[in-house]
């Protein structure tokens, strides 16, 4: 077949608008995979299993992602797992469960029902595996190690692997409280020395005392050591990690303390132990509630806590004060 000039052309102007759809095509489908590799990273798991404020308020709720797992007191404290925003309300265990943490596929957790001793158990429910044989109470989880107090063992520091593996003391320090475990050091307060603050590394070496107040319920955020002054009151202060510039915070007296961002939480004893919050400056203070709130855990903008005007029925309720509601 003879083809014209006219013809040749008109092809010529076919195939070039063909390639250019097929070009586009390809373009946009590159683009599609590119947003869902940015949606896939943007999910990061968490480093640590809880944060320091909620541990030493027993842990009783943890977030990882879009899910929020907490101690149902509906159902024996067995732990749950709920979507922050209200849906896919889910049992994972049946073990009386204290100072919860989360960290990838796992939930870590006191097991009351077995002597005190630290198990997991995936986030679907299943792999329930026991890690020790010893009473455990604060509990880290922190990288591939979870640190906690030897309650069998005169409540001294102790590590252990996140399999089970390479079990260690850290020190002979006994009567530990408020373990917080931040950036290669690990934070605590010796119930027979004062109450005071001391802090050790992670391998077990340079021990090092921070203060002579009598100090509870310590947190370690940034350069700050924020706690409970029994000495002045029962108030809010706080000291840098070396010891040095000290400083008041309230004029509360305070328990229950959880520090996230620029805010401290607390329960209030000055107001029958309602739920204030105050600015880690100490401007800004304001009552959440008007309930007996223990054991506040703070996971995004909600918080957890035990409701002793309504036989410690678990609430949660809004950081701003709003959405109060039983969980269940």
């Amino acid at each position: 077949m003879v083809y014209s000039k006219k013809m040749i052309t008109e092809l010529k102007i076919i195939i070039f608008w063909l390639v250019v759809i097929i070009t586009t095509i390809g373009i946009i489908a590159g683009c599609g995979e590119s947003e869902t590799v940015a949606i896939t990273q943007t999910y990061q798991e968490n480093e640590r299993g809880n944060s320091v404020g909620n541990i030493n308020n027993k842990g009783v709720a943890a977030r990882q992602g879009d899910w929020i797992y907490y101690q149902n007191d509906d159902d024996v404290f067995n732990i749950y797992k709920i979507k922050a925003d209200g849906s896919g309300h889910e049992k994972i265990n049946d073990d009386y469960s204290l100072y919860i943490n989360v960290a990838g596929d796992w939930i870590y957790y006191k097991n009351l029902l077995d002597g005190g001793s630290i198990y997991k158990i995936k986030t679907d429910g299943s792999g329930r595996e026991k890690i020790n044989d010893e009473d455990s109470d604060y509990i880290n989880v922190v990288g591939d190690w979870i640190y906690y107090s030897n309650f069998d063992d005169g409540n001294k520091i102790y590590k252990v692997h996140t399999d089970g593996s390479g079990r260690e003391k850290i020190n002979d320090d006994v009567n530990i409280d408020y373990l917080n475990v931040v950036d290669g050091w690990i934070y605590y307060v010796i119930r027979n020395d004062g109450i005071n603050i001391y802090k050790i590394k992670t391998d077990g070496s340079s021990r090092e005392k921070i203060n002579d107040e009598d100090s509870l319920h310590i947190n370690v955020v940034g350069d700050w050591i924020y706690f409970v002054s029994i000495d002045y009151k029962w108030n809010i202060y706080r000291i840098k990690t070396d010891g040095s510039s000290l400083e008041k915070i309230n004029d509360d007296k305070s328990i229950d303390i959880n520090i996230v961002d620029d805010w401290i939480y607390y329960r209030n004893y000055s107001d029958a132990d309602k739920l204030y919050k105050i600015k880690t400056d100490g401007s800004g203070r304001e009552k959440i509630n008007d309930d007996e709130s223990v054991d506040n855990n703070v996971v995004g903008d909600w918080i957890y806590y035990s409701n002793g005007n309504e036989d410690f029925k678990f609430y949660r309720i809004k950081t701003d004060g709003s959405g109060r509601e039983i969980v269940q």
